[in-house]
């Protein structure tokens, strides 16, 4: 018998797609289809909510990202003085501080429970356990319903970037 050869053939690897090609793929999405923006945020955020466990924990951490980038902007645009300062320091911004911001606010919505804790004190403690399983038991089946195609029991977290941003 002959001894088997191993396979020469390489697989060839897909590149991903950077962060602005995403964007660029994006923006050129909803200029051709500007009713495609509400289903491409809904997309994102089902992402990041199903990225951090698609339960209470996940929609804490949603709430808590948003707020805090909300937070974000309304403190960009409050401290410009015109519309065109505030446009042209955004596209700076974007690229530089936005994107390091963005990630502070992603870890800082990691410890959303820590806010509650801090805010409420002992009965933050009552707002967490009825928090959970309010949602659970009356929130999550109305989310499933609303984000029809969702499984039951969360995924695992994705390790493919543009699944867990949203992008298809």
């Amino acid at each position: 018998m002959e001894p088997s050869k191993p396979d020469k053939t390489k697989k060839r690897k897909v590149k991903k797609a950077g962060r602005i090609e995403r964007y660029k793929r994006q923006a050129r999405q909803i200029r051709e289809d500007p009713k495609s923006i509400g289903t491409m945020i809904r997309d994102g955020l089902v992402g990041v909510w199903r990225a951090r466990g698609g339960g209470f924990y996940g929609l804490g951490y949603l709430i808590t990202f948003i707020v805090l980038e909300i937070r974000l902007v309304v403190g960009d645009v409050s401290e410009s003085e015109g519309v065109v300062e505030f446009v042209s320091s955004q596209m700076i911004e974007f690229i530089f501080r936005f994107g390091i911001q963005s990630f502070i606010n992603g870890f800082l919505a990691f410890m959303w429970p820590v806010y509650i804790l801090n805010w409420l004190g002992a009965w933050g403690v009552a707002v967490l356990i009825g928090g959970y399983f309010g949602f659970e038991k009356l929130l999550r089946p109305a989310v499933e319903g609303w984000l029809a195609g969702l499984p039951s029991q969360p995924a695992a977290p994705s390790t493919n970037e543009d699944e867990v941003h949203g992008d298809r």
